[in-house]
């Protein structure tokens, strides 16, 4: 990874982890601090509540005490004990429940018989268990007890808080029980008061509701027991969508955040990185050997400094470089005067013997001068030929023109070279295997040289008999040529030193022919390279760059070369 990258990727990070240590256990208090006030307004509408049902039973315990100590209860107790049967007497009990604003009352006798009903008249001589044993609990203040009553909808039972209280007409007993039904029409008000959805129901389900609450709700019960329950929903929704749009803030900041450090850290990474790719790019074209290469000193501090310091470097490495190149060409061009003058030396010494030897015959008047001259001359221009050669030799491998490179179908120029050799010499077989039209860059008439040596040097290792084999491919971008022979092999010592100008190992060998075509190999950008084991023969494998024809290949029965 980059440093710039590394940067960048470093300021977004110092930008979102802030963002995620402070931001969720804010999101957390808050979301707390919601559901806490919830349950706080919960609890309140609980409270209220019960407040409305104790004011109910106050209510109803002084209006049904009203009722028994009133003159109207008396009448109609009177008119009882007569056995009259008045209709007045009948509608009692809903006149005195209207009177008081109460929504139950009835009259019972002392076995529980409805005698008088306000919120059932048709009740009249029914027995009212549920009423009766409010009476009969002696409790002092009112009870939740399940009534009957008729509506549009028919006779159906509802919670109610009623209170009982005695009255007595000389033997007669009477009980007043009454209160107030809990129905829609308290769900209603409590609802209005606590803007809670609040529910009424019994054993048998709902009997009355009001208000909404949308899921998911938090709740509380009131227990009217036996005779059911009162529940207060409220709803979770805006803590949850509070909480929802503090994550999506949070979300969209971090984002934002995210986006705004990575730019800043791009821009603030391409300042501190700008030198150092620089002296990265730099270093690259100095490693091909551009060692001139300066940096723009654009930048100060550390940078800066890394830049001048690179600068400097690069100075000294020139010079360095250029004193090193001018000493191996003083000692390159030392060695070959040193092999030089050894090569030149080899043949003068015969000559002088020679030319010493009919000198003293000439001075001797010897009878045999003409004799030895006959003897002597073709040894001295053998001599003279071969200090020819080695410095017409030493001027190729000087003045070696440069590579005219262009496609050269390497299949099509090795087919011509192995033409030459289509009667080979005693005991020597060639083979090939080259694949077709396989095309390189380089220059023909130097690959043809560079070819007819490494055949010449095969045809001499194997001058005893044995095999020759010319191969050539393509591996990927290379096209890979390989001479075999099954001579005697180059001994493990000379490898090394193969390549060198004048190393020879042959009789008579100037040594300069595989450092010719060595050097036309590197011209054009391959690789020349041998493997050899004692006894195994030797391989010389050259590498080119691999080109694309430049005109069509031969169609099929068009003959090739090869």
């Amino acid at each position: 990874m980059r440093l710039r990258t590394r940067l960048a990727l470093a300021f977004a990070l110092l930008a979102i982890v802030p963002l995620a240590l402070v931001v969720p256990p804010t999101i957390a208090k808050v979301s707390a601090d919601f559901s806490k006030q919830l349950e706080d307004r919960l609890k309140s509408s609980a409270d209220m509540a019960d407040l409305v049902l104790t004011d109910l039973r106050r209510t109803a315990r002084a209006a049904v005490e009203d009722i028994s100590a009133g003159v109207a209860l008396e009448d109609f107790a009177r008119e009882l004990r007569a056995q009259e049967h008045s209709p007045q007497r009948l509608a009692a009990a809903e006149r005195l429940m209207h009177s008081r604003g109460l929504s139950v009352l009835s009259l019972l006798d002392e076995k529980g018989l409805t005698l008088s009903s306000g919120h059932l008249p048709a009740r009249v001589g029914d027995p009212d268990p549920a009423l009766f044993a409010a009476a009969q609990s002696g409790a002092a203040d009112p009870v939740a007890v399940v009534v009957e009553v008729r509506d549009e909808s028919g006779v159906r039972h509802l919670p109610a808080l009623v209170v009982a209280r005695p009255f007595d007409y000389g033997e007669l007993r009477l009980w007043v029980v009454g209160g107030y039904r809990l129905d829609s029409q308290l769900a209603d008000q409590l609802s209005r008061m606590t803007r809670a959805r609040v529910e009424i129901s019994t054993d048998e389900g709902l009997v009355a509701g009001a208000g909404a609450a949308e899921p998911p709700t938090i709740e509380t019960s009131i227990a009217l027991s036996p005779a059911g329950r009162l529940t207060l929903k409220i709803s979770r929704g805006p803590v949850l969508q509070t909480r929802a749009l503090l994550v999506r803030t949070f979300v969209a900041l971090a984002l934002l955040g995210l986006a705004l450090a990575a730019l800043l850290g791009i821009l603030v990474a391409r300042l501190v990185t700008r030198p150092i790719e620089a002296v990265t790019g730099a270093a690259r074209k100095i490693a091909s050997g551009a060692f001139d290469l300066k940096v723009a000193e654009t930048s100060s501090g550390e940078a800066g400094e890394l830049v001048r310091a690179f600068n400097r470097m690069t100075s000294e490495l020139q010079n360095r470089t250029e004193q090193l190149l001018a000493s191996e060409r003083v000692a390159a061009w030392q060695e070959v005067a040193r092999r030089l003058a050894h090569e030149i030396k080899n043949p003068l010494t015969p000559i002088k013997m020679s030319l010493e030897t009919l000198l003293a015959a000439s001075a001797r008047g010897e009878p045999r001068f003409q004799e030895l001259f006959g003897e002597t001359a073709p040894a001295v221009l053998e001599e003279v030929e071969r200090l020819c050669r080695i410095v017409d030799e030493f001027s190729q491998f000087a003045r070696l023109p440069g590579p005219q490179l262009r496609p050269v179908n390497l299949s099509q120029l090795a087919g011509q070279i192995l033409s030459l050799y289509a009667e080979p010499k005693n005991g020597v077989q060639m083979r090939s295997d080259v694949s077709p039209d396989v095309w390189v860059l380089g220059d023909g008439d130097q690959l043809t040289q560079v070819i007819l040596n490494l055949l010449k040097n095969a045809e001499e290792a194997v001058a005893g008999g044995g095999w020759i084999e010319l191969r050539i491919k393509r591996v990927g971008q290379q096209v890979v040529l390989e001479i075999a022979d099954s001579g005697p092999g180059i001994a493990r010592e000379h490898r090394a030193r193969i390549f060198e100008p004048y190393f020879t190992t042959k009789e008579g060998g100037s040594g300069l022919g595989l450092a010719i075509a060595q050097r036309i190999c590197q011209e054009h950008g391959g690789r020349l390279q041998l493997s050899s084991d004692p006894g195994a023969g030797a391989v010389f494998t050259l590498s080119l760059p691999a080109a694309a024809p430049t005109f069509p290949a031969p169609s099929a029965g068009e003959p090739r070369f090869g």
